[in-house]
C-alpha cells in the first residue's frame, strides 16, 4: 500500500512538472515577480526588453500573439510597440503598435492580444511599452533585479535621444515586467 502511495505521488509530481513546463515554453520574458516601478519624469518614455536569438531561436516559426505587462499607476497614454532586429543597442523596423491606454488594469497584470500576430525568427525581437506621464510618476512595473544586462531593461527618452539600459542610466538593476506570449507549436 505504501508503494502505491509513493507511485501515485511520483505520477502527480511528473504531471505537475509537465504542466509548468508547457506554460513556460510559451513565454518570452526576463522578469521575475513585480516588485515596484521606477519614478519617471513628465513626458514620453519607451521601456522595453530585447529578446536575443538565444531567446527567440526556440520559438522560430511561431508567432507572438499577445503581450503581458504589469502597470502601477495609469499613465496619460500608453502603447505597445514591437520591433525587429537592428543593432544591439536599438530596435529595428516597427512590426506592430497599438494604443493600450484604455486596456490598462492598474496595480495588476494586463494582457494585450495582438490584432496581427508577429512572426518570430531567430533574431532580435524588441517588445516595448511607451508611456506618457503628466508629471513624475511610476507606471510600468519591474522586478527586483538581477537583470539581464542589455536585454530586459531598455529605456528610450526623447530628451536623451538614444536607447540605453536602465542600469547604465541609473545604476539600478531591474527587468521590466513585459512578457511575450507565443503561439503553440
Amino acid at each position: 500500500m505504501k508503494q502505491l502511495f509513493y507511485l501515485c505521488l511520483a505520477g502527480l509530481l511528473i504531471l505537475a512538472a509537465g504542466c509548468k513546463k508547457d506554460e513556460i515554453d510559451n513565454i518570452l520574458n526576463y522578469d521575475g515577480d513585480n516588485v515596484t516601478g521606477p519614478e519617471l519624469s513628465a513626458g514620453y518614455h519607451e521601456l522595453g526588453a530585447r529578446f536575443t536569438p538565444d531567446m527567440t531561436g526556440p520559438f522560430a516559426g511561431r508567432q507572438l500573439i499577445s503581450v503581458q505587462y504589469f502597470m502601477g499607476l495609469k499613465p496619460q497614454a500608453a502603447e505597445i510597440r514591437i520591433y525587429g532586429e537592428n543593432a544591439p543597442n536599438f530596435p529595428g523596423t516597427l512590426l506592430y503598435s497599438a494604443d493600450i491606454t484604455d486596456e490598462i488594469r492598474t496595480l495588476r497584470w494586463s494582457e494585450h492580444t495582438l490584432s496581427t500576430p508577429v512572426d518570430i525568427a531567430e533574431e532580435d525581437l524588441w517588445i516595448t511599452i511607451g508611456v506618457t506621464h503628466a508629471g513624475l510618476q511610476q507606471s510600468l512595473g519591474c522586478d527586483a533585479g538581477q537583470n539581464y544586462t542589455g536585454e530586459g531593461d531598455w529605456l528610450f527618452q526623447p530628451t536623451v535621444g538614444q536607447w540605453e539600459t536602465f542600469a547604465n542610466r541609473t545604476g539600478d538593476r531591474i527587468n521590466w515586467n513585459i512578457r511575450g506570449v507565443v503561439s503553440e507549436e
